[in-house]
């Protein structure tokens, strides 16, 4: 009776671990079509909110060139918009560059979950498939980081910039000082056409990537 008890709890052991064997390709696979989808919402709130701060770029350039212009009656309300435009660029680049820093965080996880179900796969032909599309995908998502890290290089100069002329006109808000502030103007209108210029690269890189990666 002993024996039989001892082979009972013994089998019951060995189909509890046989099926904690079996369960584990399939959390995987759900895993990585989690982190599948989580990229795609990742990236495609980010392509929205920098759409939003190139909306904001716009209307900050073109605040700049209105105060530039100014006469002395309209100089004060034309600053307090620019003020305002700069304020609320900040708060759009700190939404972008926050999405950016997660879905490039995303996509790590996500490779790495679809790296985990590639080992598990036992077909050789459908492992070598998955294997050549994650490397497909891997390298887009790359390229992507690139471009997107090469426009972040750009963005705190350009806003340290806008700060300092916002700083440098409210201490004496009057068209000769604007008018020593000119040149800083010009240079920020000129940085911001470039940065949009890269932008729309990074766009195409966005959107192509969100045609192109797994959902």
């Amino acid at each position: 009776m002993k024996c039989r008890s001892v082979g009972r709890r013994l089998a019951t052991g060995v189909c509890i671990v046989g099926l904690g064997f079996a369960g584990t390709p399939a959390r995987t696979a759900g895993d990585t079509f989690k982190r599948s989808a989580e990229l795609g919402k990742k990236t495609a709130k980010t392509s929205d909110d920098v759409d939003k701060y190139v909306a904001q770029l716009d209307k900050t350039e073109q605040a700049l060139a209105s105060v530039s212009q100014a006469q002395s009656k309209d100089l004060k309300k034309r600053y307090e918009f620019l003020s305002k435009e700069i304020d609320s660029l900040g708060e759009v680049q700190k939404q972008a560059t926050s999405d950016i820093e997660q879905m490039k965080s995303t996509g790590s996880e996500y490779f790495s979950a679809w790296g985990t179900s590639i080992a598990q796969m036992s077909n050789p032909e459908l492992r070598q498939a998955s294997s050549e599309r994650r490397s497909k995908i891997m390298k887009d998502h790359d390229n992507l980081v690139v471009s997107l890290n090469d426009i972040g290089s750009d963005l705190q100069p350009f806003m340290s910039n806008l700060h300092d002329l916002k700083s440098f006109m409210e201490t004496d808000l009057s068209p000769e000082n604007v008018d020593k502030a000119g040149e800083m103007i010009r240079k920020s209108q000129s940085d911001a056409l470039a940065l949009k210029g890269k932008i729309d690269g990074a766009q195409m890189t966005l959107k192509q990537f969100l045609s192109e990666a797994p959902r």
